[in-house]
């Protein structure tokens, strides 16, 4: 009789394993085959569906919406891989016991409905970045919510997938969760899953414009550069030209569901110093690409990552991934030269004159030519970024960073024919933001950003009548926010 009932509880947890309860994520306004896709102040509406084939006792029912970064990184000093995963968000949707059927068992045929909402938040709790960081600012930036990054299978412009020009050792996902859990009648009551489904979204958060990276100390970016222009090759030298440029203004990125294109300008600003009479040469075209460097790491970023550095990141468990994508090319030959004197330079007060700030800075450095004349131009290049690929904004994290530079490079021609035609070229820095979707910023002549909702609220007609009665305000608890971190994993092969 025992060994028959031993049988037969066999037989009960054999069918309760494969009739595991069924668990259904809908979001609301999900358009078929794409990721949805939402930014910071989102709310994230949509209804988790329970179903069983069979009676089945439960406990809880837990919703949850989380983000998670993971990193593998090749090591050079012993064959093998090392990586690390954090959990930087999750957000516990709240159920009450009376939304549970009594008693705590789901039965057949019957479909269970819980609705969820979550906010996508503007920061990050600051206890995710714990580490050891050079300063205020890194910290900040971490505590940052991160772009989705990594994914193939994310929504570029909520029509087509795009590649979003990540390594296959790089991930940011978002995933909204829902489980099914029980408690253990054998392990000391723990809760365990009878069903677990995880449904991917797509985040594009908002994010603003850093400050100006230092440039002084960064060999990885060309603001100014300087040049011999030769007659020809193995010829005599005409002069010195001179290129110069400052950061670009960054890149807004526009909604998924928007068709209008984005874009940016750069100022290169050039210099002919002639060695007696020549006359500057002849420009030729510009070409423009955009530079996408993914850094990551398996252990916490102290400071912005960089590529500069004498040891080889593979040596330290860190790795740099960089993808080139051409802009444009623009012929610049129509752009005119116009003819300077430096005696007229140094009598000309710095506010009146248009190229005073290049001249001056070329005086006080020392022109190597002999000329008192010299000749500028002023070049505008257009930034636009292609459609065909897929990108995020700007981002720092503990374990990745998404950076981007701007590459220029400009050739001319020189009177005798060269082998090679000579070009001078920039790098750069640029930032990639996305604006806010709600808050539509207004500068006020005090230079105080407000919204459009407190200056309407502001001016809005107050009345200063004595109340008649007490107003009663319900206020609902908000969502419970829960942190977790996963500290770096150790190295694994």
């Amino acid at each position: 009789m025992s060994s028959t009932s031993s049988r037969m509880s066999d037989s009960r947890d054999i069918w309760g394993r494969r009739a595991a309860p069924k668990v259904e994520i809908e979001l609301d306004g999900q358009k078929p085959g794409l990721v949805s896709s939402y930014t910071t102040g989102d709310q994230i509406h949509g209804t988790v569906t329970v179903s069983v084939e069979h009676d089945t006792r439960f406990d809880d029912i837990e919703i949850i919406f989380q983000g998670i970064s993971h990193t593998t990184v090749e090591r050079a000093a012993c064959p093998g891989r090392t990586g690390s995963k954090q959990m930087f968000l999750k957000l516990r949707q709240p159920i009450q016991p009376d939304e549970y059927p009594t008693p705590r068992v789901l039965e057949t045929n019957q479909l269970y409905k819980f609705p969820f909402t979550f906010v996508v938040p503007d920061r990050l709790l600051p206890h995710v970045c714990t580490h050891e960081t050079c300063n205020a600012q890194i910290h900040q930036s971490h505590t940052m919510l991160p772009p989705t990054l990594g994914d193939p299978m994310i929504s570029g412009n909520g029509k087509t997938l795009l590649n979003d020009m990540a390594p296959d050792m790089v991930r940011i996902a978002y995933v909204i969760r829902a489980s099914v859990l029980a408690r253990s009648t054998t392990d000391n009551g723990r809760l365990k899953t009878l069903a677990n489904v995880g449904k991917k979204i797509r985040i594009i958060p908002y994010t603003e414009e850093a400050p100006p990276i230092p440039i002084l100390d960064n060999a990885n970016y060309w603001l100014k550069k300087e040049k011999s222009v030769k007659r020809g090759f193995l010829r005599s030298k005409l002069g010195r030209m001179t290129a110069s440029s400052t950061q670009p203004n960054p890149v807004q990125l526009l909604p998924p569901d928007c068709d209008q294109r984005v874009s940016t300008v750069a100022n290169v600003k050039l210099r002919f110093d002639p060695v007696s009479d020549e006359q500057p040469p002849m420009l030729g075209s510009l070409v423009s690409r955009l530079r996408v460097n993914t850094f990551y790491s398996a252990t916490p970023w102290e400071d912005f990552p960089s590529q500069s550095g004498s040891v080889p990141f593979s040596h330290i468990g860190q790795g740099l991934f960089t993808e080139t994508v051409p802009l444009s090319t623009m012929c610049v030959a129509s752009a005119k030269w116009k003819k300077h004197s430096t005696a007229d330079v140094e009598r000309r007060d710095s506010v009146d004159s248009t190229f005073s700030e290049a001249s001056s800075q070329a005086l006080s450095q020392g022109s190597t030519a002999s000329s008192s004349t010299f000749y500028t131009a002023s070049l505008v290049i257009p930034i636009n970024l292609p459609d065909t690929k897929a990108f995020v904004p700007t981002f720092h994290t503990c374990l990745i960073s998404r950076i981007y530079a701007l590459d220029l490079s400009l050739s001319y021609h020189t009177p005798q024919a060269n082998i090679l035609t000579p070009t001078i070229s920039l790098r750069l820095p640029i930032q990639i933001t996305t604006p806010p979707k709600y808050a539509n910023a207004v500068k006020t002549s005090l230079d105080v950003l407000v919204t459009e909702a407190e200056l309407n609220e502001f001016f809005r007609p107050r009345s200063i009548a004595p109340l008649m009665h007490e107003a009663v305000v319900d206020v609902s608890p908000p969502p419970d926010y829960s942190e977790t971190i996963v500290r770096p994993l150790p190295a694994f092969s």
